[in-house]
């Protein structure tokens, strides 16, 4: 029989964390991060925690309220062993006003908090929880921001391949997109796997006719190429395309992917564990990917999402992107020969240092 363990208090703060520098894409400049953070704690004195984030640093606030006004009350007093009815509980009621945006960013980092203390309750790591074995992940590395100069471009790419990362991804959607792709394929070789990401900057005639001269350069993928709320044009950019689409950042719930798999939109699924709905529908996207034969990757949020990635056979690899000299968490997650370690012990295995709670507290 299963043993419950009951939800008794769940707290919700913001970190506010600098990037060690400002960075730009084709949605606008950003200085840190804020990281939503719910914790919470059961009857039997378990713990759990799962935070969502916002790049430029806008709606915090909201996310905060919808988590403390409209979840908090639905996930006190229900049990953690139970995360998909609990899921179910807090989405429900809610679903008229969570069709993405704020709602879903709450509702990820209540549900992976919950996953955590469900985890924790087993006396299991997350990742074996859910059926997986592998203990790394290979990464791609992830920047090439507009912002950053030519030579800072290729500086920043070649620090990576010097960590044993074999794959690099910039941004395009910008005047010089075709040069700066040219000169890294240059300066990396013919060998070095490189990625683009468009940020939802072009139309579909701009999408394929961006990914011809991507296929010259023989680019591994184009991200996101258009708005991620029209996947009908997704899936018009991916029957002309020259090279695979990958999507999914921008997409909320489980149904948003089905949506992008039936519409055959992308051969690279991209879940953001702080805006998909959680761990809860993270599963759901995973075996999405596995049963049309698609290859699941991530969207920021390495430390948390290697696990997710090691989990599942459709997993592939997951985004590496340095923000911060110091990043704020306990565990090492740097990168050595081209992989990052799941983290060890019960749960998902991320915990923010004391530092980091204290200089970073909003």
């Amino acid at each position: 029989m299963m043993v419950s363990d009951i939800v008794s208090s769940i707290t919700v703060s913001v970190l506010e964390v600098p990037f060690d520098k400002p960075i730009r894409s084709a949605l606008g400049t950003y200085i840190g991060s804020d990281y939503v953070v719910v914790e919470l704690r059961t009857e039997s004195g378990n713990t759990g925690l799962g935070y969502s984030t916002s790049l430029d640093r806008r709606g915090t606030k909201a996310v905060v309220s919808y988590i403390k006004t409209d979840l908090i009350p639905l996930a006190i007093g229900q049990d953690v062993s139970q995360p998909v009815a609990l899921w179910q509980r807090m989405w429900s009621p809610n679903k008229a006003r969570m069709r993405g945006g704020v709602g879903v960013h709450a509702l990820s980092a209540v549900d992976t908090a919950v996953w955590d203390a469900a985890a924790k309750m087993q006396n299991q790591a997350l990742t074996t929880l859910l059926g997986g074995s592998r203990d790394r992940i290979g990464v791609y590395g992830s920047g090439g921001w507009l912002s950053l100069s030519d030579e800072e471009l290729v500086a920043e790419a070649k620090d990576h391949a010097k960590k044993g990362i074999t794959g690099y991804k910039l941004k395009i959607g910008g005047p010089s997109d075709q040069e700066r792709v040219a000169l890294l394929r240059r300066e990396l070789g013919d060998d070095f796997v490189l990625y683009a990401d468009a940020n939802q900057s072009y139309t579909v005639g701009e999408s394929v006719s961006a990914s011809r001269w991507l296929a010259e350069h023989n680019v591994a993928w184009l991200e996101e190429p258009v708005l991620a709320d029209c996947p009908w044009d997704m899936a018009a950019v991916a029957a002309e395309s020259e090279v695979p689409v990958a999507a999914g950042e921008n997409v909320y719930f489980g149904w948003g992917f089905q949506d992008i798999v039936d519409r055959r939109a992308a051969a690279y699924l991209q879940p953001d564990i702080g805006r998909c709905g959680g761990v809860t529908e993270w599963i759901k996207i995973a075996q999405m990917a596995e049963d049309h034969d698609l290859r699941l990757t991530s969207h920021l949020l390495h430390e948390l999402s290697v696990g997710l990635i090691a989990a599942f056979p459709s997993g592939y690899k997951v985004e590496f992107m340095n923000f911060f000299e110091h990043a704020p968490f306990t565990q090492d997650f740097s990168v050595r020969d081209g992989y990052i370690m799941v983290p060890e012990g019960l749960g998902h295995g991320v915990v923010f240092t004391d530092t980091a709670k204290k200089l970073y507290a909003a």
